[in-house]
């Protein structure tokens, strides 16, 4: 357990030390009181669908940031904030970002203010959870089909959705927007919304608790689990990852991952860094995104890298492709969606090679 995770206290949770994919638990998962009035709902190891939740108990109101990616992971963290919650009953939900693992909860908490970026309530129904419904039983159909990768998309995917259950949900977008940013202030708490997007997704926001020196960044920050670019550019990211550090801010939430300190912010930003450099010389090379983005995983330049070790390397091949394309490469022109399905059978593909990253469950057949 990493030095911030202890210093936060365990109030409940869940009986079980293993993740959702199976795997020995890195730290406890459940409700955590990471000062007087925050509390942060952390969820072991931080991979897919692994998402941390904030709650700000404001005095006889509560703000709760992020809400799962079904119904039965959100209805956890209500039964385990329960009693804080009737004390402090929600007054509104901020989603940090419209990726379905921070956000498919919201029809559990009412009618109350659910407030996101304008550029998140856009990008709200860019997957649907019936999409994810029939992908989870065309996945089981793609893994006996041995034609160009598409086995290795349905065991990749089938893996991916395997903790989850994507029935009875319907979205629920938010209802208040903000630009740049905002300040909530509730029964004498000052909440401040920032709006770091486009970089992870169109619609990123973070949320800082200036009295108490808490920050849930969402998946600005990822703490050992390979970060993501969906959107970007990469310089917001980075951008978002130094405003990160200039706060003033004890304990930070990552959206996947234990608590991260300022130097997991750091060894973020030098990922980053790092595969921008390697990546452009391999462009240079002549390599092509997905060549170069295996390339450098599989090095021994990158394998002696702390980066190694995180959750889900393959995630490097989004990374490049996106890079790419900032640098100039116009890739295959697909709708959207088919797009996103073909990078995650070229993850699979390239996870294969990996059979010791985790979830395992995702890296071996």
């Amino acid at each position: 357990m990493s030095e911030a995770m202890r210093k936060a206290a365990w109030l409940n949770g869940p009986d079980r030390n293993v993740t959702r994919f199976g795997e020995r638990a890195k730290f406890r998962e459940g409700l955590y009181r990471l000062s007087p009035k925050t509390y942060a709902w952390m969820v072991p190891n931080g991979s897919w669908g692994e998402t941390n939740f904030g709650l700000i108990d404001c005095g006889g109101k509560s703000i709760v940031i992020d809400t799962g990616w079904d119904l039965r992971c959100a209805h956890e963290f209500l039964d385990g904030a329960a009693d804080l919650l009737a004390r402090s009953p929600v007054d509104s939900v901020i989603n940090t970002h419209a990726d379905g693992d921070h956000c498919w909860g919201n029809q559990l908490f009412g009618n109350v203010p659910i407030i996101a970026t304008h550029a998140c309530i856009g990008h709200m129904h860019h997957v649907e959870p019936k999409t994810m419904q029939l992908l989870a039983r065309a996945a089981r159909v793609m893994k006996i089909l041995p034609v160009a990768g598409i086995d290795v998309l349905g065991h990749y995917v089938s893996a991916m959705v395997a903790p989850y259950d994507f029935t009875g949900i319907h979205i629920v977008a938010p209802n208040q927007g903000f630009s740049g940013e905002r300040t909530i202030t509730l029964n004498g708490i000052d909440v401040v919304l920032m709006e770091m997007g486009p970089a992870h997704t169109p619609g990123d926001a973070m949320i800082f608790v200036p009295c108490e020196k808490v920050l849930y960044a969402g998946d600005i920050v990822f703490t050992s689990s390979t970060p993501v670019v969906w959107a970007g550019p990469v310089a917001n990211i980075t951008g978002a990852l130094r405003k990160v550090l200039s706060l003033d801010a004890d304990v930070i939430v990552a959206g996947h991952g234990p608590l991260a300190t300022r130097a997991d912010v750091e060894l973020q930003l030098a990922y980053w860094e790092l595969i921008q450099e390697e990546l452009d010389r391999r462009r240079r090379q002549g390599r092509r995104a997905d060549a170069a983005a295996a390339d450098l995983l599989l090095s021994a330049k990158f394998q002696a890298t702390p980066f190694a070790a995180w959750d889900s390397p393959e995630r490097l091949l989004r990374n490049a492709q996106a890079l790419y394309e900032e640098w100039g490469e116009r890739p295959a022109r697909l709708p959207e969606k088919l797009a996103r399905l073909d990078t995650l059978r070229r993850q699979g593909l390239l996870a294969l090679r990996l059979p010791e990253a985790t979830p395992q469950v995702m890296h071996r057949r």
